[in-house]
């Protein structure tokens, strides 16, 4: 198919943070939008950062920043790390390449990546496509852990969004509240998360009350992180006993 007939399709793919999200558009506006986009694209030091350096995403320097800054990465062998939205699998690498520098998988995967959309092998991680909020799912997340704890959970997460401010100012705090949930059943008492959320609103409540289950929560914009863009990342240290968890120590 010709580029000029891609364009006039109903639908594109949109990639916001390792993830893809379907979104509707004009074959008019996509034409000229997705040209703003190659040319930004070609213009972005961390783009060609990691095509040199063979990451599968740009984002995979925002982790690396936050994990230098603050030595998030658990330091028992034993201790897992899980990835909420890996696809296609930026995050994932890095703390691959953290957690085994001769890049061979372990026999037990310390990490485990979680993803509606399929993703490519990473050495060390154990793989689980699905809704991390489903039951089924959960369980294969529980299987895989064993009895391991899990020490660090990411979620580079975004949701569909619609354009209508206040509709996706409320999707990203649920889904937020999603992860918050889903790190309370797993998340180890002393573990970390880190949490993408997007300024609209709810933001500021959302801090309390992660300040309620956590030492320390900061509002981290890594430098990978596009100006325009309102994202940015909680860091939330030493998960405490504030939150009822299913975890043991």
């Amino acid at each position: 198919m010709s580029l000029r007939l891609s364009f006039k399709q109903t639908f594109r793919y949109i990639r916001s943070a390792g993830n893809l999200w379907l979104r509707s558009y004009s074959g008019k506006k996509g034409h000229g939008s997705s040209h703003r986009y190659i040319e930004r694209q070609q213009r972005d030091p961390f783009v060609k950062q990691a095509k040199n350096e063979q990451f599968r995403a740009r984002s995979s320097f925002k982790l690396i920043e936050m994990l230098d800054k603050y030595k998030l990465l658990p330091k028992s062998p034993s201790t897992c790390i899980v990835d909420c939205g890996a696809s296609p699998g930026g995050w994932s690498q890095v703390i691959s390449r953290r957690l085994f520098s001769d890049q061979t998988a372990t026999p037990l995967p310390r990490i485990i990546a979680v993803d509606l959309l399929p993703m490519r092998a990473v050495p060390g991680v154990h793989f689980i496509q699905g809704d991390f909020l489903d039951d089924a799912i959960k369980t294969q997340v529980a299987n895989a852990l064993g009895q391991r704890r899990v020490g660090l959970l990411l979620s580079d997460m975004a949701p569909a969004f619609t354009g209508h401010h206040s509709t996706d100012a409320a999707r990203t705090m649920n889904l937020c509240e999603d992860v918050l949930a889903f790190s309370d059943e797993f998340l180890a008492f002393g573990g970390n998360l880190v949490m993408k959320f997007f300024m609209g609103g709810g933001e500021a409540e959302l801090k309390r009350a992660l300040k309620m289950c956590f030492d320390s929560v900061v509002v981290e914009k890594p430098l990978a992180s596009r100006k325009q863009s309102s994202e940015q990342y909680f860091v939330c240290i030493g998960k405490n006993k504030h939150m009822p968890s299913s975890s043991t120590p």
